[in-house]
């Protein structure tokens, strides 16, 4: 029967020509459109095999036989074969020829959903010949619809349809269609042909394509991608075509030509595999003779490979070039880089066992920003090996724990050489349901081999003891007509390290960590593996929880802590002693307000010199689905101080406003911002954003300017995207709460 070919070939189509961008199903997705409910994802529904000569069953209220074998049905006809149904007005069927004669609101179905009306259609179900006139369809859940001028069916496995049109629009809604004039569909290959197909938007061809093949399966096939064409200041006029290759079933290449106006051709490749224990892709990025950027040769590239050899050991590769530090700024991210100094380049093998954890490493980084001096630049780790225990702690027996690490450092310039790190320790867990005393007994030791330095093999061995012990008291408490168990939390820990003069060890990895809740209990205040902080200290903390009684969610959490020194500490990077009596004071709360308010917020409070050494405050207001308001501003005393807010909302009707900004109070200028408008017609939808972004010349002078652009985005509701603009706030917070608990029968978003 005709439905599905005609069904696959427009869903096929539509995924051959969304191959090139995203597919683009916000709007249904948000819930936005009323004319087409939002579907839920689910799993693919099997499709039982056809059977070999279905039996054919006919109904119909009256039935005449006429001679020569031939049999006319009136009135609610119903045909059924197979999954396949055909209803009419009125069916002339001749059993011995299996031709099949139908007239009058047609409709053809299959059992996936997909359907077809025609005024007529001829049909031979023996040999699948025939045609209809003009016809309707609709495919699978009622996405898409579209209809064409003639169905001609060329045997079992081939059919041509003439003057096609295909939309995601509602029924009414006509404001974008495909127009193909020819598509021939070979259903024994698994391929679809289509000729002279445009996209139409509100009546005006936008985009032409005069050849387009696919394939109608879920099996891919090689071939051209619909092109991307677009236009930015830095680039020109930019037009991409890319090439699909289906080289194997666990492994593909897409090759894409980009010509940019204003620098010239880039060729840009990917390559991805999957196999049965690995998967990974390899991304590169050429551009000769930049006519913008001194007729230099740009490049950038990523290869990244995850293995899974069997359940305890794993691998992993990740290596990431670029030609040049301006080579983001330039063409943004469309490798999955970030705009950042150093460029990662690590393979790595981890081994995850139920007593130890083991992991073997090399690890190296490409500096981009050439003007940092080669003795700031990080070492490479050439290897680095971890083993470490993995038993569970379990409390009142004897714990034992052990963490080691042997690295060698590798650089140009400077000390090089190799680092022993072990760290055995017990401890003692005693527990009940209102408290907790843990004491814990280690060593540190940190042995070298070094070169470039007249010490070859400094050492260093520190005992370490802590004592960390917490109170857990509850009580009822009532806000409004809620109720809650809060929480009183108190908790000590001690810990003691005795000094010894550490300043003639190298520091290839190491620096202070930053004061927070969780480092106040910390058994070394450095991270990295070439200190071990002298301490005689204890710190105090306490948290309270608020915990719904109704749900269980903890709505609120507040801490406080601080650490109080019983003697001066002698380690410091840089060297020097540190008299101060006690830490400064730190806080932090999270809130997860019913009235759709999320709130966070820390503070580090210098007591000593009674000043804030810094603070954050981020403020979620999302009452629904399609509107959100965030409010965050961040504070470190003499290096930075930034408003952000950003905010997605309807306006009016089907007009929402968009914005973001990033803000340097500090310097008082704009770091990151946009604005602008979003009209979602459900089927369709156009944005427009006004853009401004500091760009910081770090070459020269560090001089600064506002690039301003405007960027504007048409999508096409199940087709594709034409532009780009900044995701939205909706679907990536930059502040990053979690989501509300999801009330019985509702939908998490």
């Amino acid at each position: 029967m005709p439905a599905p070919r005609l069904a696959h070939a427009a869903l096929f189509l539509m995924v051959a020509m969304a191959a090139a961008w995203p597919p683009a199903a916000r709007a249904v997705e948000e819930g936005i459109c009323p004319e087409r409910p939002a579907v839920i994802p689910g799993a693919k529904r099997p499709r039982p095999p056809a059977a070999d000569n279905p039996p054919t069953d006919i109904r119909a209220r009256e039935l005449r036989s006429v001679p020569g074998g031939v049999s006319e049905f009136t009135g609610n006809v119903e045909l059924r074969q197979g999954d396949q149904s055909l209803s009419a007005d009125r069916l002339r069927y001749n059993k011995s020829t299996g031709q099949a004669d139908a007239t009058g609101n047609v409709t053809i179905e299959n059992s996936a959903g997909s359907s077809f009306q025609t005024p007529e259609t001829h049909l031979n179900l023996e040999s699948r010949t025939g045609y209809t006139g003009p016809s309707t369809f609709r495919l699978e859940n009622d996405m898409a619809r579209g209809d064409a001028q003639r169905i001609d069916f060329e045997g079992p496995d081939h059919t041509r349809l003439t003057r096609v049109r295909y939309t995601t629009c509602a029924p009414g809604q006509d404001s974008w269609f495909l127009n193909i004039r020819e598509l021939r569909l070979d259903t024994e290959e698994d391929i679809g042909t289509a000729y002279h197909t445009s996209v139409n938007f509100q009546g005006v061809p936008v985009f032409y394509l005069p050849y387009l093949n696919f394939p109608i399966s879920d099996q891919r096939k090689s071939g051209f991608l619909i092109p991307r064409v677009g236009n930015a200041s830095n680039h020109g006029l930019e037009v991409a075509a890319p090439y699909y290759f289906n080289l194997a079933p666990n492994y593909d290449d897409t090759f894409t030509p980009q010509f940019m106006a204003e620098r010239g051709l880039q060729l840009q490749n990917q390559f991805r595999y999957l196999t049965r224990r690995s998967e990974g892709k390899f991304e590169i990025e050429l551009l000769p003779n930049d006519r913008m950027a001194n007729r230099d040769d740009r490049a950038a590239g990523l290869y990244q490979h995850r293995h899974v050899f069997n359940p305890l050991w794993t691998g992993n590769i990740d290596l990431r070039g670029v030609s040049d530090k301006k080579y983001f700024d330039d063409f943004g991210d469309n490798l999955g880089l970030t705009s950042q100094t150093h460029l990662p380049q690590n393979a790595q093998v981890d081994y995850r066992g139920p007593l130890w954890n083991f992991s073997a490493r090399a690890a190296d980084y490409q500096t981009i920003d050439r003007s940092i001096a080669r003795a700031d630049r990080p070492y490479a780790r050439l290897p680095q090996l971890n083993l470490s225990t993995s038993l569970p702690a379990e409390p009142d027996r004897v714990n034992y724990y052990f963490e080691s690490e042997a690295v060698n450092f590798r650089r140009d310039v400077g000390i090089i050489g190799e680092r022993l790190n072990l760290s055995p320790a017990i401890s003692l867990p005693l527990a009940n349901s209102y408290g907790f005393l843990t004491p814990k007994l280690g060593v540190r030791h940190i042995a070298y081999y070094l070169s470039n330095t007249p010490d070859q093999t400094p050492s260093l061995t520190r005992g370490v003891f802590s004592l960390d012990s917490g109170l857990f008291l509850e009580r009822d408490s009532l806000w409004g007509e809620r109720r809650y168990t809060q929480t009183l939390e108190p908790r000590l820990y001690y810990l003691y390290i005795p000094p010894k003069n550490q300043d003639a060890l190298p520091n290839f990895d190491t620096g202070q960590a930053g004061l927070s809740i969780s480092n106040l209990f910390r058994d070394n205040r450095f991270a990295g593996g070439d200190r071990v902080g002298d301490s005689n200290q204890i710190t105090a903390a306490v948290t309270t929880r608020f915990i719904d009684d109704t749900d269980g969610v903890e709505r609120g959490r507040a801490s406080l802590g601080r650490i109080y020194y019983f003697a001066d500490r002698q380690v410091n990077l840089p060297a020097g002693p540190s008299g101060a009596a006690a830490s400064d004071i730190v806080g932090e709360a999270t809130a997860t307000l019913t009235s759709h308010w999320h709130a966070r917020t820390n503070a580090q409070w210098n007591r000593m010199d009674d000043h804030i050494q810094g603070y954050s405050y981020y403020l979620q207001y999302n009452p629904a689905r399609n509107r959100i308001v965030n409010l965050g501003r961040r504070f470190s005393r003499h290096e930075l101080e930034q408003a952000d807010i950003s905010t997605e909302w309807p306006i009016a009707g089907r007009w929402t406003f968009r914005a973001r900004s990033l803000y340097s109070l500090q310097d008082n200028r704009n770091v990151d911002s946009y604005a602008g408008v979003e009209y979602n017609a459900c089927c369709w939808a156009l944005r427009i954003l006004s853009s401004r972004r500091l760009a910081v010349d770090t070459i020269n002078n560090s001089a600064a300017t506002q690039n301003r652009s405007i960027m504007l985005e048409l999508e096409l509701t199940g087709l594709s995207n034409l532009g780009h603009v900044p995701e939205s706030p909706l679907r990536e917070s930059v502040f990053s709460f979690p989501s509300r608990p999801a009330t019985p029968g509702s939908i998490t978003p």
